[in-house]
């Protein structure tokens, strides 16, 4: 069963974001399985690269987009996509180093992503939208 189901609450209502976001929620949920099933430390190290991959991707397309528009808060949603980076390469260290649990990491990232998507980026949706961006 997976960790999280998409809905309508998770979209921001610009349908580029939101295909970003579900392949985020996806890279989550198998990590979550992975940890089901007892093998999440053998999943961990490349599910975090895969993770920081993508992010950082997902970020650039996302700023590049809030940016073209003139987006207002783009300087502070920056901010927040540059700690959950840190973070995100601090695990990927630590849990080559031994010093992360997958239950921490897991435990981050679905708080991360879930306030982030619901609050941070639902803020920019009707902005875009108001700007025939959907």
């Amino acid at each position: 069963m997976p960790l999280v189901l998409w809905n309508d609450s998770y979209s921001v209502h610009v349908t580029p974001c939101d295909q970003e976001h579900k392949q985020l929620l996806a890279v989550l949920n198998a990590l979550h399985q992975a940890m089901s099933v007892g093998s999440g430390r053998t999943v961990m190290v490349p599910v975090i690269q895969e993770l920081q991959k993508y992010t950082v991707t997902h970020f650039r397309n996302e700023e590049k987009l809030l940016e073209k528009s003139g987006y207002p808060a783009l300087a502070a949603h920056r901010i927040e996509h540059d700690k959950f980076i840190a973070k995100v390469q601090q695990f990927q260290q630590d849990l080559e180093e031994g010093r992360a649990s997958t239950v921490e990491v897991i435990q981050f990232l679905y708080n991360w992503l879930l306030t982030h998507i619901k609050h941070s980026d639902r803020s920019y949706g009707p902005y875009l939208n108001a700007q025939g961006i959907n």
